[in-house]
């Protein structure tokens, strides 16, 4: 279970990070693989304690990251490095106050520290105290400055084909562009971001109904069109063409209608119109 409370600490003050965090840290790291925060401070914790695992954490961190250059900005900052100046200031320290108490001799003072080393075992385990063991030179956490760009790029390349030692580490799934929980992020916020849409398109059509004139039903005029006026009779379309169109196309009744109509639109030729009407009679009572 991830410790929330040590890694809000860590985020919100990441010049604390100590060991006692790694564990915290790495955890969060399982459960959220693309935390880049977690990742960043997780990385800084191995640098710090020069750990053989920083490389290859780094390694692990870009693959997880999108835009490289940032990962490199963090790892040159001054931020990132400040932890190591500051232990190599207490490691002077130290020294000199180990050859300080070294030059003292007395009996009074061996018992003391007899007895407060009794005391203090109790309460801290020994073991934290064991030296650390030396990192070779292959394991030795990797330093780039501000104007190795290109040899960080050329690192990253080398080291995605180097196999992982599954002896040391347990093998790692390939990286996916994008995670369960990415997934999830967007999908909520392009659903906030759809109904956001309804919500202005909504507004809109609601001020366009508050700032629209209603529209009033016309009185109704006093003086009636006559709409017999406008009433055209088809048969002044009627000519001999289309008579013929009808008969060309077996419309046989709208083919004698037409040719009645031109009979009486032009008695000249009601001889001509006769004999072709009759012949459209025919042909209803003979169909081929």
């Amino acid at each position: 279970m991830v410790d929330a409370v040590s890694i809000n600490k860590v985020l919100a003050k990441p010049e604390t990070i100590h060991v006692d965090h790694l564990t915290a840290l790495e955890d969060a790291i399982k459960e959220h693989p693309y935390f880049q925060a977690v990742r960043s401070m997780y990385l800084k914790g191995l640098k710090n304690e020069s750990s053989p695992l920083y490389n290859k954490e780094l390694q692990r961190t870009a693959a997880h990251t999108t835009d490289r250059s940032v990962l490199f900005d963090f790892i040159t900052s001054e931020s990132f490095i400040q932890n190591k100046v500051s232990e190599q200031i207490k490691l002077i320290q130290q020294e000199e106050t180990t050859l300080a108490s070294d030059s003292i001799s007395g009996n009074t003072l061996v018992e003391e520290d007899l007895n407060a080393s009794k005391n203090f075992t109790q309460v801290i385990d020994a073991d934290l105290f064991e030296k650390k063991k030396e990192t070779s030179i292959e394991e030795a956490p990797l330093e780039f400055d501000k104007n190795e760009t290109y040899s960080f790029s050329q690192w990253l390349q080398l080291t995605s084909l180097t196999p992982i030692d599954r002896k040391e580490a347990p093998q790692e799934k390939n990286p996916v562009i994008v995670d369960e929980e990415f997934k999830k992020a967007k999908k909520v916020e392009e659903e906030i971001q759809e109904a956001d849409d309804r919500a202005r398109k909504m507004a809109r059509i609601d001020q366009f109904l508050a700032e629209k004139p209603k529209i009033k039903p016309r009185k109704s005029s006093s003086n009636p069109v006559n709409i017999t006026n406008h009433y055209q009779d088809p048969s002044q379309f009627m000519t001999e063409t289309l008579a013929k169109v009808y008969l060309a196309q077996k419309n046989y009744s709208k083919a004698l209608k037409a040719y009645e109509v031109l009979v009486l639109q032009h008695p000249e030729k009601s001889a001509f119109f006769a004999d072709q009407i009759q012949e459209i009679k025919n042909l209803q009572s003979n169909p081929t």
